[in-house]
């Protein structure tokens, strides 16, 4: 039988006094949600989102359309409707209380990755919504088409857009 040399000892007491360390295993925080797991979404102007890597946005931001600035969305909400290409490509359904003059035009809900811009995960309450303000027909008869001239519609705007359009058609016929 073989009796342990003095260099086996040595080294069986040194691992037993250096600490100890395990395989680390990796937990998100409490903060940290699954963006699929995520089944509505309840948005408000009034609220900004809560940040940790970025600066923080409001909750409701209108990016464009025809009735842009015309009309705040106050409360937005948003359902899961499921995914599209993978499970993180979540396809959102948002709706809010609008008078019958406007309807929402497009959406994009946007959230902050916990750790990355493409974490599955994002932070807990980052979540915004970018979205589009459309005239509906109503919109429309009360506020003009809210088109490319800029003129709130009417007389005033109809007459302009007819001499821009003859002005346009005189230049292009007296080229040709």
């Amino acid at each position: 039988m073989r009796h342990p040399t003095l260099l086996t000892h040595s080294l069986l007491l040194l691992s037993l006094a250096l600490p100890q360390t395990h395989a680390k295993t990796y937990t998100k925080s409490k903060d940290a949600v699954l963006l699929s797991k995520i089944r509505t979404l309840t948005l408000s102007a009034s609220k900004s989102t809560s940040h940790r890597r970025t600066a923080a946005i409001p909750q409701l931001t209108c990016v464009g359309g025809n009735a842009r600035g015309r009309y705040d969305v106050d409360v937005m909400r948003c359902t899961n409707s499921g995914s599209e290409y993978d499970a993180e490509d979540i396809q959102w359904t948002c709706k809010a209380s609008l008078p019958p003059e406007f309807k929402l035009g497009g959406t994009e809900v946007v959230c902050e990755g916990y750790d990355s811009p493409e974490d599955p995960f994002v932070l807990k309450g980052s979540c915004g919504v970018e979205y589009r303000l459309v005239l509906t027909e109503v919109g429309e008869e009360k506020f003009g088409t809210g088109g490319w001239r800029g003129f709130e519609g009417g007389k005033v705007g109809g007459l302009l857009g007819l001499l821009w359009s003859g002005l346009f058609w005189g230049v292009f016929i007296g080229m040709c």
